[in-house]
């Protein structure tokens, strides 16, 4: 299996609003955007975010939105926070997933100490999936709605 990451452009802005609808489903968010909010939404993601696609030969089999940032308690580390990881739905269960991280880490993480995600309790299969990509909880986030 070849995959390849892709800098996005705002040309793509169509087929990451749809994934991202489709992610936002997935994980049973409470994000009410339709797609026009979710374009200009990810439009706004490419002034401080870096946004790849994942390739397989010409076809979009994904997208990772992701920071680079400082490290929590040593600024001379970096650390990247991956905001959005999503695979099309009609290319899961084909080991796509794992392999886009690993691509990930080798070719956009040389210096990075450390990767950072979020996963809503609301997504139990994208909690199987990052356990199974090597991910371990670090801490709880609470709510309470009044």
């Amino acid at each position: 299996m070849t995959l390849r990451l892709q800098s996005a452009v705002e040309g793509n802005l169509p087929i990451l609003a749809e994934m991202n609808k489709q992610l936002i489903e997935d994980e049973k968010s409470s994000n009410p955007m339709g797609m026009k909010e979710l374009e200009e939404r990810m439009r706004q993601f490419f002034e401080d975010w870096e946004i790849d696609l994942i390739m397989k030969e010409d076809n979009v089999v994904g997208y990772v939105l992701y920071q680079y940032q400082g490290e929590t308690y040593n600024s001379e580390e970096r650390q990247v926070y991956i905001r959005q990881y999503f695979i099309r739905r009609e290319c899961r269960k084909m080991g796509y997933g794992i392999a886009g991280i690993e691509l990930f880490k080798k070719t956009r993480l040389k210096d990075v100490k450390r990767i950072e995600i979020d996963v809503l309790e609301t997504n139990p299969d994208g909690k199987r999936f990052w356990n199974k990509a090597g991910f371990k909880p670090y801490y709880t986030n609470m709510r309470m709605e009044t």
